[in-house]
């Protein structure tokens, strides 16, 4: 037999003796633009096969080099000028010295004997007996001692056949991406490699060379120690020395515990991002483990894990905290417990074990593990369960799990041995026995499973869903392909052939469950019971096979190939495969409790339902108490997550895990003080009951998200029907289906979800009241089936739920159950009044569509007032005053912004309504009264300009109602936003204009009017924006290009730039603007998002540091973006008979001191002491940080350092006064002004003349290039060519504190989010900036435009704040029209 190994004649094969002969050299593999450096070997012509040789052509003009890759091993022939000569980084310096030294060192072979199974066992005993009498006699031994130890080692420690490869694994998963990227960013520094050898394959080779020097100086008896390395994890995490033996010792029982790991597969585990573990620790007890890892902490063992740790974090402050413990009556008594426990049926296996696992705390569960083995096995198995989790599943294969997360890396270089045929195989060995350990031990604990019966397996093996987005409708297996599922029909004996099963198929047809059914076994033929059991042909053995197969496939092809080349596996190198998994198999199963009927192997896991429900519940309720009142719908990404069906759980974004992976940042992770014991604070929930009632809440606003959801996409997909007549279904999105939960639109249902919302209030016995909400549920569901026929099954959902929603909020309204939302406001996202709230306002757009008027009324003054009104009366001026109620408590359900909306929406609806009715009552001729309606608006004014239970802009929209100057129509009326924040009701002050004046009139900004020719589109597309010709730029403008197509904002910085704009015509601007500078605007469309940046940097922080967090709910996780009451705005609460008012506990008022000390400070600065600002509070955070790997993580904090001294221009522009007044507005409703502010920011630089009696041709600009730089640049202009139109329109969602843009526009299901990317390089610190350039005085200014085209008009939102910013700085509207409208 050829004792050549594998990897020598594959290398022979290849034409080269050495993979790592020539020059170490970096390279680009290409030729084109953006082509990558990789590492590769320099080769002489003489060292290249000759069949790869090319010959070189007379007429090229480059010289050419053969390469070999370090990545792949292939020679390439590539262009000389390829040859990287620049300097290299400090990684790539590192990467070249390891490769230089390993051609230098010789490859070290070790000899490999065959033992029998029963030899192997007897050395796996014996290993243990030396082992254990090592840890009798203590950690000191003698010199005689350590002689015979010696001796011993060396005579018996040889190696052997069960010596294992292991080997790096490669994760290919996407999933994976972000946490190998932060493993590979940490450093350790090697101090002096103690333990077996680290598995990276760039420093194998030297670190080799050096132990193998190291022993062979020290030999007992003339006999020299070496032995094969072995990569171990610890090392690869770590080469951390701890000082507590001698040298010598500390090498011997390294070498101990080397030749232990490889005669014991269970601890001979791959090193692999999933199973990298501390094994063969050289320390005994367990404290000292715990040292260990507290020193090591930066190391990345399975259980450091950023998908274990995010898990176990959340599990432990929902567990521990005593936020988060609640009271339980039984009886007439009460005791304290945990918000899930075993006694309420809660099955807490995966909760417990992920809290042992949590490095921060020091917990009981985490001293239940004594065995230290155990404890590697234990934090793998949970890394391996918690990958699993974040996947979609539910159900995997093991071929699935083993190439993603155990298989070894394809390496170049891997030794393979060819003595027997199993040794192809060694370096799977311990892969797979770590996988069948780890799925072992899950089971054991009961957190996975396999099929329980056949019919399950045939129902999840036969399973196929449909993808509308895969082009065509693709339909895939949810576990086994086309392919398996028409070997298990042969195997059942309803095969076909591919041809005619590819045609005959259906969509969505279990075919393997039908076959099942519809063929019979032997013994059913006979037996005389018919039940459901005996009926169906087994199919569990065939699945099995199938899959197994596919593992063995797997295996083969990995064990001969290498990178770059795919091996067809051959049938009989399969079935040795085969042999081996089954052993591996039944050596995990050895010593485990599993049934002797469930000894083989689980082809398919899944997680069992019992943890799982649990884990997800608690996690939900942990995204969604870190999400804030700024959160409460379900944006395809938060907590807002069904657990009573299997829904899209792999697609929510975690944010501990991103905080882990360095995707997002939490400056305010400091104010979030765990609370551990039973402290007796302030709970969230009360009691358990109310807990009870969110959970109730969450899954009635999944099951409506999803519902409005698939109503969207439908309408979407009919609407794109009936546009274009060659419609295909290549371009539509996925249907969405949604579940009923509760089953509502059953009458059964219905009365169900009652009963159980009735059993967990303080009366869960009056039947009574049960009866007669539900006798009105039903009053209403029997008018909406009127109008069924003509509606979707999704719309029949929503308007069913928000039936029972808005019925049994009107009685919780009524009875008042929940009194701490009166104290605690921000806490409105865990209360199920508030869901319930929400959900009814949701649903108010699908009963004005339906015409159902009188209805949304209805549902609206519930949600408004707490007002039980069916029918409304519109006999005269006061019909509708009469009819009004008022509830204190519902003032508590919506913020100020959604009152107003569904104030405004209340009249248009009653407006409605009374139209209606009179045309049903009279002719069509008739005109509408609308006293009633205007008696009832100046009712509403009234009372919420005084409470502020609504924003000033929905006053002004109830004042144009009145058809009366805003000013006439507030006199008398006091509101305190008016006043604060000094927005003004008019230009004028003159009373005999006002007086004269009949219709509605307020305060207006000052406005720019320009023409603008709309570009002609031959296609009918109304939702596309308007595009309008541009201007053509100037050769010598280092401004970005603009294209011939500009949307409306674009178009407006071209004019502001240009000087075309403001206008000089006005007769009240023509004397101020004709003595200002003109042009040379630069400007950003960012609709106010460097105001909202400038109030996180200079204005939050500073806030929150001068005022204690006084309760401990206001940061209830710490991945918040902002404090809960943030979202709380000004507010006043008004007693029940409207005399009397109490403030509402919000950001505003809880910190008035603080914020009215603040801005007042910032008033009276200067402009560079405003600019300074800036810089000394981006730099405190850039210093709060320990390093650069620290900031990494921050990439908010990157981005400001990035346009650092911008951000110090625009606030220096914008001046101290007018930050104060935007801040002031902010703090005062933060949930409200975030939005709003205008489309566009122009800032521009000048140097004002030196004398008094200058004109403005005396100023001249300063270049922002020269002076800013960052973006002003011309190397970031040229980029912004390249990504203008992306960047115009994308919406920064992260400027946003604790909320989304579209926070309370409805759903916005279709706006695609971008993902989140790593920032790779950190900028350099830059200079604070002064206002001085070339030694002379530079004055920023600053003004915001905001633009409209012809057929737009301002927002009151918009107005408001054009009207703040007016009163210190500069504001203006730009408002576009035609040229026919100007003619």
């Amino acid at each position: 037999m050829d004792n050549t190994s594998v990897g020598e004649r594959k290398r022979k094969a290849s034409g080269s003796s050495s993979m790592n002969n020539g020059t170490f050299v970096w390279a680009r593999d290409g030729n084109h633009e953006g082509a990558k450096k990789h590492a590769a070997y320099l080769l002489q012509t003489s060292d290249v096969p000759s069949s790869q040789l090319i010959a070189e052509n007379d007429g090229d003009e480059y010289q050419h080099v053969y390469v070999r890759w370090c990545s792949t091993g292939t020679i390439s022939r590539i262009r000389k000028d390829n040859i990287s000569t620049e300097e290299l980084s400090s990684r790539r310096c590192r990467r070249a010295a390891a490769a230089a030294t390993t051609q230098q060192a010789p490859k070290s072979k070790s000899r490999r004997l065959s033992l029998s199974k029963k030899q192997r066992q007897h050395w796996r005993d014996q290993q243990q007996k030396d082992r254990r009498n090592t840890q009798d006699r203590g950690k000191t031994y003698g010199q005689d001692d350590q002689d015979q130890k010696r001796h011993k080692s060396s005579n018996e420690n040889k190696p052997n056949s069960m010596e294992h490869d292991v080997i790096n694994i490669d994760d290919s998963d996407t999933d994976d991406a972000g946490e190998e990227k932060k493993e590979d960013d940490v450093t350790i520094r090697q101090i002096e490699p103690i333990y077996p050898l680290p598995c990276d394959p760039l420093v194998q080779e030297e670190t080799k060379t050096q132990l193998k020097q190291q022993q062979d100086k020290k030999t007992d008896h003339g006999v020299t120690q070496s032995s094969k390395p072995t990569c171990n994890p610890l090392v690869q995490e770590g080469n951390v020395s701890i000082e507590m033996k001698p040298q010598l010792q500390q090498q011997e029982e390294a070498q101990e515990l080397n030749d232990t790991i490889q005669s014991n597969p269970k601890s001979a585990l791959p090193c692999n991002p999933l199973a990298q573990q501390e094994e063969g620790v050289s320390i005994e007890t367990k404290p000292q483990v715990q040292q260990q890892h507290a020193t090591a902490r930066h190391s990345f063992t399975p259980r450091s894990s950023a998908y274990v740790q995010h898990l176990a974090e959340a599990c432990h402050i929902i567990m521990s905290d005593a936020r988060w413990r609640t009271l339980k009556q039984s009886g007439n008594s009460s005791r304290e417990v945990s918000l899930f426990n075993w006694e309420e049926g809660d099955d807490l296996s995966a909760v417990k074990a992920f809290m042992s696992l949590y490095d921060d705390a020091t917990n009981e569960e985490a001293e239940k593990q004594t065995n230290i083995e155990d404890d590697i096995i234990f934090e793998r198995s949970m890394n391996l369960y918690s990958r699993i989790y974040h996947r979609k599943g539910p159900w995997l294969d093991l071929a699935d799990l083993y190439l993603r997360y155990y298989a070894p890396k394809v390496s170049d270089n891997t030794e393979m041995e060819t003595e027997t045929t199993n040794s192809s195989f060694s370096n799977h060995q311990a892969a797979l026995q770590s996988l069948f350990v780890d799925i072992v031990r899950l089971e054991s604990m009961g957190l996975v499973r396999s099929f329980e019966s056949e019919y399950e397996c045939g129902t999840v093996a036969g399973q196929v869903t449909t993808s509308q987005s895969g082009g065509g409708g693709m339909k895939r297996g949810v576990v086994l392909s086309a392919e398996e599922r028409r070997e298990v029909l042969r195997m059942l004996g309803g095969g076909k052939s591919p041809k005619a099963a590819a045609t005959t198929q259906s969509d969505c047809t279990n075919e393997v469950l039908a076959q099942m059914q519809s063929q019979k076994t032997l013994l059913s033929a006979f037996s005389a019971t018919k039940s459901k059991a005996t009926s169906l042909l087994p199919v569990r053995k065939h699945v099995d096979k199938v899959l197994l197969r596919k593992l063995a496939s797997k295996v083969v092809s990995l064990s001969k190939s290498r990178k770059g080349q795919v091996y067809a596996p051959k049938k009989a190198e399969v079935d040795n495969a085969l042999k081996m998994i089954e052993s591996e198999w039944n050596d995990a199963t050895t010593d485990s409790s599993m049934q002797q009927s469930q000894r083989s192997v689980l082809s398919t896991i899944r997680l069992r339902e019992a943890p799982l429900k649990t884990l997800r519940r608690l996690m939900r309720l942990f995204l969604c108490a870190g999400g804030g009142p700024g959160s409460m719908r379900s944006d395809g990404t938060n907590g807002w997550r069904s657990c009573l069906v299997e829904g899209d759980w792999h697609k929510v974004e975690y944010p501990g895990l991103n905080s882990r992976f360095g995707l997002e940042a939490y400056p305010l992770q400091k104010y979030f003080v765990a609370e551990p014991g039973h402290t007796s604070i302030t709970r969230v929930f009360e009691t358990l009951n109310e807990f009870t009632l969110f959970e109730i809440g969450a899954e009635l606003r999944s099951s409506i998200d999803q519902a409005i959801e698939a109503y969207e996409t439908e309408k979407m997909i009919r609407r794109r029907k009936e546009k274009s007549s060659t419609f295909t279904d290549t371009s539509q999105p996925d249907v969405v289906s949604a579940v009923d939960v509760f089953h509502l639109l059953t009458k059964d249902g219905r009365f169900n979800l009652v009963r159980k919302i009735f059993s967990c209030l303080d009366n869960p016995n009056n039947e009574l009241e049960l009866l007669t909400i539900c006798r009105k549920i039903e009053n209403d569901v029997q008018q909406l089936n009127t109008i069924r026929d003509s509606m979707n099954e999704h719309e029949s959902l929503i308007l069913t739920t928000s039936i029972v929603c808005r019925w049994m909020l009107q009685f919780r309204i009524v009875n008042s159950f929940s009194s701490s939302l009166s104290a605690r406001p921000w806490l409105r996202h865990l209360s199920l009044d508030a869901i319930l709230t929400y959900i009814t306002w949701d649903a108010v757009p699908f009963l004005e569509k339906r015409d159902l008027y009188v209805m949304a009324s209805s549902s609206l003054m519930t949600i408004l007032f707490g007002a039980e009104v069916q029918s409304f009366y519109f006999g005269g001026p006061d019909a509708l005053s009469n009819q009004f109620q008022y509830n204190q408590y519902a003032q508590y359900l919506l913020p100020r912004r959604n009152r107003g909306k569904a104030i405004e929406r209340l009249l248009i609806d009653l407006t409605h309504a009374h139209r209606k009715s009179q045309r049903e009552k009279s002719s069509k001729t008739t005109p509408l009264d609308l006293s009633p309606i205007q008696g009832f608006c100046r009712l509403l004014l009234g009372n919420t300009a005084i409470s502020c239970s609504i924003p000033f802009s929905s006053i002004r929209n109830l004042a144009r109602r009145l058809k009366a100057p805003l000013i006439k129509t507030m006199d008398g009326i006091s509101n305190d936003e008016m006043q604060l924040l000094h927005i003004r009701l008019d230009n004028v002050s003159s009373s005999d204009e006002i007086e004269s004046c009949t219709g509605y009139r307020d305060w207006t900004p000052e406005t720019d009017v320009a023409v603008a020719n709309a570009i002609s589109n031959d296609r009918d597309e109304s939702s596309k924006r308007c595009a309008f010709v541009g201007w053509e730029s100037n050769d010598n403008d280092n401004r970005p290009e603009t294209t011939r197509s500009l949307n409306v904002e674009e178009l407006a910085l071209e004019l502001y730039h240009s000087a075309r704009l403001p206008n000089t015509n006005d007769k009240d601007s023509k004397d101020n603007v004709s003595n200002e500078p003109r042009g040379n605007w630069e400007g950003w469309h960012n609709e106010g998002g460097h105001a909202r940046k400038l109030f996180r940097i200079m204005f939050l922080q500073a806030v929150l540091e001068s005022t204690p967090v006084d309760d401990p709910t206001i940061f209830l996780t710490p991945y918040q973006h902002s404090p809960h009451d943030l979202h709380v705005g000004y507010q006043k609460i008004a007693s029940d008979d409207c005399n009397k008012f109490s403030l509402i506990h919000g950001f505003y008022e809880r910190r008035r001191n603080s914020v009215e000390a603040f801005l007042s400070k910032l008033s009276q600065q200067t402009d560079q002491s405003v600019g300074d600002l800036v810089y000394v509070s981006v730099k405190a955070r850039w210093d709060s940080h320990a390093n650069d790997e620290s900031r990494m993580k921050d990439v908010p904090l990157l981005r400001d350092v990035a346009e650092l001294r911008t951000l110090s221009m625009i606030a220096a522009g914008l001046g101290g006064q007018a930050l104060s007044s935007m801040f002031r507005a902010l703090a005062f409703d933060y949930r409200h002004y975030s939005g709003g502010l205008p489309d566009l920011l122009l800032a521009r630089a000048r140097c004002p003349p030196t004398d008094t009696i200058g004109d403005s041709k005396d100023n001249h600009f300063v270049d922002l290039g020269e002076w800013i730089g960052e973006a002003f640049c011309k190397d970031c202009i040229e980029e912004e060519n390249l990504n203008r139109s992306i960047s115009m329109l994308a919406d920064r969602d992260d400027d946003f504190l604790g909320c989304s843009k579209n926070v309370d526009s409805g759903h916005n299901k279709f706006s695609s989010k971008k993902k989140r990317q790593k920032i790779s390089v950190i900028p350099s610190f830059p200079n604070k900036l002064q206002l001085l350039h070339n030694e002379n005085l530079v004055e920023v200014d600053c003004m915001f435009v905001e633009v409209k085209s012809a057929n737009d008009r301002l927002d009151a939102r918009q107005e408001d704040w054009l009207n703040i910013i007016d009163m210190c700085g500069a504001a203006r509207v730009c408002k576009f029209g035609s040229k026919k409208q100007s003619k």
